[in-house]
């Protein structure tokens, strides 16, 4: 099989395995005081200034949670549901859906969502942000690098806007944690979400970064684990895991930047030169490296998928948590893409594992994929 799914999962790096491994063997509950408990709060307490050392925030800052959707989750609950009176929050409309589902559930609960339109190309302007506030604005969330089309976003001047106003900004950098040098010593966020799994992580573990300045409410409760901010037994092997997966990934990051973005230029260009009738999803020029969103004109993107299986390539026609769905795709509806070009949208998302051999068979195989199904059409 060739992979070039990335951005729902990545394949854990072989360093990480073996640290999960080596962590499965120390079962003791981080809680418990005797030695066996000892080495787990240990390990546990390494990992988490690991993970603060690699973002230069204090490792107070950091909670570990499932993943990133809990992490979105315990952020906007966690401000929004002990508040009382007007609350309005601005979220834009190509978040993850981890963010919409939950803006629309608080909307049930009688707070005011504004969501933000973006341009054909997906982006979003800092200053549309701006000229939603209101005066009851308690929080802004707009993530840093779209998991449809890679997309970046002006997460600076957004944060600056949110900070000089005193207004949480919660960015969901699952996309960009591992694949950006992220300062949160100097970048104005004041919540951060990631998941391990997207930087060659293990599944099942995530951490929300916090500012000491916003208080959030537990979503979990029970215990006094993660100092008292989100209850139950920590996933130690997990959590050694993820910090192992970001320490390695900040030792690589710009190799891995240069591979990625050569080998998505080259699959560009190569499907560009190949392909009748293809076009981009996004913004090509302020992306994710290894992100390429296309539209085979007429061509179903389900359709290629299936194909594409079948041949030993697997990619993705959208977020993996809505797979299953013949729905088409929010963001590319966001754009300005009817529903049936939306529904022709394909993503390929590569990672330092991909080969130039690989993204050749792409090249080789594909066009006869797509002739072959425009002829059956």
């Amino acid at each position: 099989m060739i992979y070039f799914d990335n951005n729902s999962t990545t394949p854990m790096a072989p360093e990480v395995a073996a640290a999960v491994f080596e962590a499965s063997a120390r079962f003791g509950n981080a809680s418990s005081v005797h030695g066996y408990g000892r080495e787990a709060r240990r390990l546990i307490n390494e990992s988490r200034e690991t993970i603060a050392r690699c973002l230069k925030v204090n490792e107070a800052t950091i909670t570990f949670t499932s993943g990133g959707t809990e992490s979105l989750n315990a952020a906007m609950l966690g401000v929004f549901l002990p508040l009382q009176g007007p609350r309005h929050l601005i979220v834009s409309r190509v978040e993850h859906s981890a963010v919409l589902k939950t803006a629309e559930f608080l909307e049930s609960l009688g707070v005011e969502v504004s969501y933000l339109g973006v341009d054909a190309e997906g982006r979003l302007e800092a200053d549309a942000v701006e000229a939603a506030l209101k005066p009851h604005t308690k929080m802004i969330a707009v993530m840093f690098a779209n998991n449809e089309t890679g997309n970046l976003y002006p997460v600076k001047r957004i944060g600056e806007s949110a900070r000089g106003r005193g207004i949480p900004y919660l960015c969901d950098a699952v996309q960009a944690v591992g694949r950006f040098e992220i300062d949160l010593s100097l970048l104005p966020i004041d919540l951060l979400a990631a998941s391990a799994h997207k930087f060659h992580g293990p599944k099942g573990v995530g951490f929300l970064y916090g500012r000491k300045e916003v208080e959030l409410t537990p979503l979990i409760h029970g215990g006094r684990q993660e100092r008292g901010h989100r209850a139950g037994t920590e996933n130690l092997p997990g959590i050694v895991g993820m910090a192992k997966a970001l320490e390695l990934a900040q030792g690589r990051l710009f190799e891995d930047l240069r591979k990625v973005s050569r080998l998505r230029d080259r699959l560009q260009a190569g499907l560009l030169e190949k392909i009748p009738g293809i076009e981009w999803n996004g913004d090509v020029e302020h992306r994710v490296a290894g992100t390429l969103n296309f539209r085979v004109t007429g061509v179903s993107g389900e359709t290629l998928l299936m194909n594409l299986d079948m041949a030993g390539i697997a990619v993705s026609v959208g977020a993996a948590c809505d797979s299953g769905s013949l729905e088409p795709s929010h963001v590319l509806l966001a754009m300005g893409l009817d529903e049936e070009r939306a529904l022709e949208g394909v993503r390929v998302s590569l990672s330092r594992y991909n080969t130039e051999a690989e993204v050749e068979e792409f090249l080789r195989v594909f066009p006869g994929l797509v002739s072959k199904i425009r002829a059956a059409a």
